[in-house]
């Protein structure tokens, strides 16, 4: 694991936000993330599925990595999620981003959301603004 994979996994780990989700991150590159997201009472819908805000997070939070894994924090621009299937039943969901695009500014990812069965539930896409301020400072 080099430095900047090992920076971005203590991100995920020491944020508040990430631990409530119980977000693990299973693989992290520039190129590919995948996440992994369980099932919690406190996650889910008055209908006892996963609630749409918490994988909206999950997909915000996975591309969001991928696209720090160039060496800046990036901030998210635009996301759009397409919830085809409910995300009910489940043990966990995972995440799987994948790099369209890397320019100066901008990344674009590619998000789909599984179930346990390795179903695609969600598809989707995230644009991310990529900031000026260095993962690892330099100094």
């Amino acid at each position: 694991m080099n430095e900047l994979e090992q920076a971005m996994r203590e991100v995920v780990q020491q944020n508040a936000y990430m631990q409530h989700l119980g977000i693990e991150v299973e693989s992290l590159s520039a190129d590919y993330v995948c996440t992994k997201m369980p099932y919690k009472e406190e996650l889910t819908n008055p209908y006892g599925m996963f609630h749409g805000g918490c994988l909206y997070s999950l997909c915000d939070i996975t591309a969001g990595l991928g696209a720090c894994m160039g060496g800046y924090f990036a901030t998210t621009v635009n996301g759009s999620l397409n919830f085809m299937l409910p995300a009910d039943h489940l043990s966990y969901v995972v995440c799987q981003a994948r790099r369209l695009r890397m320019g100066k500014h901008l990344a674009v990812y590619e998000v789909r959301i599984l179930n346990d069965q390795e179903q695609l539930l969600d598809s989707g896409e995230f644009t991310f603004f990529l900031t000026d301020h260095r993962v690892i400072p330099q100094g």
